[in-house]
């Protein structure tokens, strides 16, 4: 099948033929259909078809679907699936390394919920660049007065993981 085929059978009104597509996805897909299985998962009502769909993301392995799931944790038509896109980033362990400052500031602006999954991704870096790590220091130090109570134990841990970055 190939990716025009697969983009039009996840556009089917038949929820079968779109969950077969996934299946198919999670076996043979590449990243250029990414960004449509993302819109899939923002736009279903299916609950079948979305936990297949997020599936996918879940399990990725090809380092090059990276800044598609930035772009998509960055684009605000995304902000009703955020939490399932950032809880991705450290399902799928791949590197978000360089995008640090991105997971900082969903930290800083969220709730406890989502920012508790900004924290997780951060938490399992394997290296932090440290002048990365001393920008997201700054940033966070900034708005110390802005951190609500149940997000202050997470905020003094995320300051010492900043603090003190993984490095190679």
């Amino acid at each position: 099948m190939d990716n025009k085929e697969i983009i039009k059978k996840l556009k089917s009104e038949n929820s079968s033929i779109i969950i077969d597509t996934l299946k198919y996805i999670i076996k043979e897909g590449n990243k250029d259909i990414l960004k449509e299985v993302i819109y899939l998962i923002q736009k279903t009502n299916e609950t079948l078809v979305r936990d297949e769909a997020i599936k996918i993301i879940e399990n990725l392995k090809d380092q090059n679907s990276v800044p598609i799931i930035i772009d998509a944790i960055e684009n605000s038509d995304y902000k009703g699936i955020l939490s399932i896109l950032v809880a991705s980033c450290w399902k799928n362990g791949l590197n978000f390394n360089q995008y640090i400052s991105s997971f900082t500031e969903i930290f800083i602006q969220s709730e406890f919920l989502l920012a508790f999954e900004a924290f997780t991704v951060i938490d399992n870096f394997d290296y932090i660049d440290p002048q990365l790590a001393n920008t997201c220091l700054l940033r966070l130090k900034s708005c110390k007065e802005d951190i609500t109570e149940d997000k202050e134990a997470l905020y003094n841990e995320l300051i010492d993981i900043m603090s003190n970055p993984k490095k190679d």
